[in-house]
């Protein structure tokens, strides 16, 4: 394998670990400023991100009613989920790092065959299509925020959150608007770039059993002195992979667990703040709601349907083994494919928290969650 090629395996998220560093989000590899790195995430997120979310529930709290409170409480909810994520990443950076090692070390070890590589490649590339259609459309949700309110006749913040002074007024309205947008670009980009980063995890692990199901429909066409070393190693890497399944639960559960309790609530909410738009005055509001429920949506369904993909691949290695050219092997040969299809009858589920499978059935709980709430809280304001 080329140096190109080797660089070409990984393109899918090296650019997106530069920014997250940037960010405060990841991990700096050692070497000087030591000490400076260490201390950087906290400086960046301490008076932007967490004070932004203090001052956002601050705000819910000393709101005098419902329809008040809900002009924020959709957009706090989606911050707590973030502030889950910040967390998890920082606590679990190191296992993080050695997982994204671990995967850049299959692929330059793993793909012998330029079909397999050229077959990787693609897939990274599909990734960075999800991801530039996800990042898209986060930053028109925020960029709709920021310009619409400039066209209204009143002095009105992209996003509510509590301002200690009286900023309805133009000397001091651009203090507000100026905080706002710094704190939620970075909000909402730590945000984008964590939900990215956990689905690569899991989108990955589902390439890698799709390779492997690739290599074991290849033995097909082997004679059986020339497939049975290929199996051997072909169970050493299931083995391993099964192993980054299991790091990878562990890197995923607490983010997508929270985005999942909370995304019924925030959809809840952001339905509710279109409903009481409407379509009267500014379209700017209106515009940015409706944009951020769909982005809201795609949050959701993009970890589910990762998650989804892992264990579809992962179940249908079991056809991938059925496919091969078993029925000419020896007795001593069939029996082991026999243990291994057995082996293979074990589900690969990710799980989020304990609690729940991370696939397509909790996206759509999810989304009927969201829609009774919305329900139940139409009749409460009646």
């Amino acid at each position: 394998m080329t140096e190109t090629e080797s660089k070409d395996l990984i393109s899918g998220i090296g650019a997106l670990l530069q920014i997250q560093r940037w960010l405060g989000i990841w991990r700096w590899s050692d070497g000087n400023w030591r000490q400076l790195k260490s201390i950087y995430p906290f400086v960046l997120h301490l008076p932007l991100t967490f004070t932004y979310i203090a001052l956002m529930w601050l705000e819910v709290i000393v709101s005098d009613d419902l329809e008040q409170a809900a002009n924020v409480l959709y957009m706090s909810l989606t911050e707590l989920a973030l502030v889950v994520k910040l967390i998890n990443i920082w606590y679990r950076g190191e296992q993080a790092l050695n997982f994204m090692n671990a995967l850049d070390s299959y692929a330059k070890c793993n793909l012998p065959k330029s079909e397999d590589i050229q077959f990787w490649q693609r897939e990274q590339r599909n990734f960075k299509r999800i991801f530039y259609t996800y990042i898209g459309g986060c930053t028109a949700v925020a960029v709709t925020g920021y310009s619409g309110v400039l066209f209204q006749d009143t002095y009105e913040l992209p996003f509510g959150f509590y301002v200690p002074f009286e900023w309805r007024r133009r000397e001091r309205y651009f203090y507000a608007y100026g905080y706002n947008i710094l704190a939620m670009t970075l909000c909402y980009l730590s945000n984008c770039l964590l939900d990215t980063m956990g689905c690569y995890f899991m989108y990955q692990i589902a390439v890698l059993y799709k390779l492997l199901g690739r290599r074991l429909v290849a033995l097909r066409d082997m004679p059986e002195n020339v497939a049975v070393p290929e199996l051997r190693c072909i169970f050493q890497l299931h083995r391993h992979i099964r192993s980054l399944t299991k790091q990878c639960e562990v890197l995923v559960s607490p983010y997508v667990l929270a985005q999942v309790v909370l995304s019924a609530l925030i959809i809840c909410f952001s339905g509710y703040r279109l409903v009481q738009i409407g379509f009267q005055g500014n379209p700017g509001p209106l515009i940015t709601i409706a944009q951020f429920v769909a982005v809201m949506i795609l949050q959701i369904f993009l970890p589910c349907y990762c998650g989804n993909e892992v264990t579809l691949e992962a179940n249908r290695l079991t056809n991938s083994v059925f496919n091969t050219n078993w029925l000419m092997y020896s007795v001593s040969t069939r029996k082991v494919l026999n243990c291994y299809m057995e082996f293979l009858k074990r589900p690969v589920k990710l799980r989020a928290g304990g609690f729940f499978e991370i696939g397509l059935p909790i996206f759509m709980k999810t989304i009927n969650n969201a829609y009774s709430f919305f329900a139940l809280l139409i009749n409460l304001s009646k």
